[in-house]
């Protein structure tokens, strides 16, 4: 092995191992900081999260719809008839998703989404109101292809799990031990870009539209 390789190679290997020993000592002095840390400028917001969620949303041009459980499958259903689309689509998982009876009017099939998927449905592991945010986490339900690939979708979240900041993503996903995860993808608003004639166009680098149904109870 050739000594340039060698000194990049023990470069990187010093960058992995943060420069010095990971002892217990060092692993305990980085989880009591992150433990007491807390954000340091935030925006003063005493509006309703839920509110602030659906118009920051609706700024970005996504679309939302606030129904009950029992209502999820027809809320999908209402969707995809709006842009005349069949109702066929990707499924992922997630503690409401994997609830769901689905009909047999629909025709949901579990796997990642590839170029030709036209719809994905997928669960929010949480919403942030102060820029109508979804926080999607990814695991092996939660294919991460959900969110770049389809033309349409439709994402669902939990009422009470509409955070006021975004700092508080990171706290909910320690308080309830799924950090890290192997990625976690902040999504706002359908995909757009103002490069072509600074015309804005919708899905350049992902869904053209991104509907979020909004479960209440």
């Amino acid at each position: 092995m050739s000594d340039a390789r060698s000194q990049i190679l023990a470069t990187i290997r010093r960058s992995l191992n943060g420069g010095e020993p990971k002892t217990d000592q060092r692993i305990e002095e980085l989880r009591s900081r992150l433990r007491h840390t807390s954000p340091k400028v935030q925006p003063h917001l005493d509006d309703d999260p839920l509110s602030r969620f659906c118009i920051k949303h609706a700024a970005v041009h996504g679309t939302y719809e606030r129904l009950a459980f029992e209502q999820i499958e027809e809320g999908v259903q209402r969707h995809l008839r709006s842009v005349g689309v069949d109702p066929q689509f990707c499924l992922g998982g997630g503690p409401l998703l994997d609830q769901v009876k689905w009909s047999d009017e629909v025709f949901p099939y579990r796997r990642s989404a590839d170029k030709d998927t036209r719809v994905a449905v997928s669960e929010a592991f949480a919403g942030v109101s102060e820029t109508g945010t979804l926080v999607m986490r990814s695991a092996p339900s939660v294919p991460p292809s959900h969110n770049f690939l389809p033309d349409d979708h439709i994402v669902l979240l939990q009422k009470e799990r509409i955070l006021r900041w975004q700092e508080d993503v990171w706290t909910l996903l320690r308080a309830e031990n799924v950090f890290p995860p192997r990625a976690v993808n902040f999504v706002t608003g359908p995909s757009k870009t103002g490069d072509i004639e600074q015309t804005i166009q919708y899905g350049a680098h992902g869904p053209r539209r991104l509907h979020v149904l909004i479960i209440e109870s």
